[in-house]
């Protein structure tokens, strides 16, 4: 990415972020405290991890920050169309604000099924979003059982179209989109073991799932194993998600508090370990595997060397 369209980002994202925090001043003044306060929060973060990751030139994580910005105020603006369409400001508490905003959509049926699931595509091709914001708005709007379908099919659907955009279009169009540097990086991974490193970087956290789709579409990774490994771990982690973070499992309340806490404090653990160590562990993890694999395949080569003694 240039300085200039960098540059030119920071400058839309900055007015982004204004519009959301003046924005909540001015056009959402019936809301409760709490809601502001976490408009605010959103827009403060999002200016300074914007610009932090611009000098920091970590261009995957910039980029990743102001499609998060773009997309909360997207969500601010249609939050603000349904409270005035709504008349939302009539109810008392922001709780029954928010159950009826969840009413709102509900009622649009089947077009609010389709446009979750066409999100849910968007966010594997085109928007790196985290997951936590892809999944759990689902999962309070049509159930976590509902969002768990609805929000697999969507996924399973953009893996397939990220792998044959990698298989069809080439290293071009997968370098524009995920960087030369990321490209490189993870086609030499599969170029030399493949398989069980892109299964599990499909079930650690924190490893770029989307863009790992379309780099497997550059190896020589066939479509059986790769849709295999597809629809056998992101549906799992994807109900884990609706599940947990709607409260089902964990409530809201009591015991639940403590969990939470503590769950979102680990998070925010490997998400700075991550961002310091993550090339480390992806070499370690490479390593390793291509040990054990190297031991087995010297193994092999023994056995074989014994068979044909043998038979002489």
């Amino acid at each position: 990415m240039s300085k200039r369209s960098g540059i030119a980002i920071l400058i839309i994202n900055t007015l982004l972020c204004l519009f959301i925090a003046l924005g909540t001043v001015f056009l959402m003044s019936g809301w409760g405290i709490f809601v502001k306060i976490a408009c605010y929060v959103a827009a403060g973060i999002g200016t300074v991890a914007v610009f932090l990751f611009f000098f920091l030139k970590k261009t995957a994580f910039f980029k990743t920050a102001f499609i998060l910005v773009v997309c909360a105020a997207i969500a601010f603006a249609v939050t603000f169309l349904l409270n005035e369409i709504g008349h939302l400001n009539d109810y008392k508490t922001d709780e029954e604000r928010v159950n009826a905003l969840i009413e709102i959509i509900r009622g649009a049926g089947v077009w609010s099924m389709a446009v979750y699931v066409v999100i849910q595509i968007l966010q594997v091709v085109i928007l790196p979003l985290p997951a936590v914001v892809c999944y759990v708005p689902g999962a309070a709007v049509f159930g976590p059982f509902q969002a768990t379908l609805l929000a697999s099919l969507g996924v399973l659907i953009g893996s397939v179209i990220n792998y044959f955009i990698g298989k069809f279009f080439g290293k071009k169009v997968v370098t524009w989109v995920a960087g030369k540097e990321t490209t490189e990086k993870y086609t030499a991974y599969f170029a030399r073991r493949g398989k069980i490193i892109f299964l599990l970087m499909q079930i650690l956290p924190f490893f770029p799932d989307d863009i790992l789709c379309m780099v497997a579409g550059l190896t020589s990774m066939n479509f059986a194993y790769f849709s295999a490994v597809i629809v056998l771990v992101r549906p799992l982690i994807i109900a884990v998600y609706c599940f947990t973070f709607n409260g089902t499992i964990i409530p809201f309340e009591g015991w639940g508090i403590a969990v939470w806490i503590a769950i979102f404090a680990v998070c925010i653990i490997l998400a700075v370990l991550s961002f310091k160590y993550q090339d480390k562990f992806e070499n370690w993890l490479v390593k390793k595997f291509s040990k054990k694999t190297e031991a087995e395949s010297d193994t092999e080569n023994c056995s074989s060397q014994d068979d044909f003694k043998s038979e002489k």
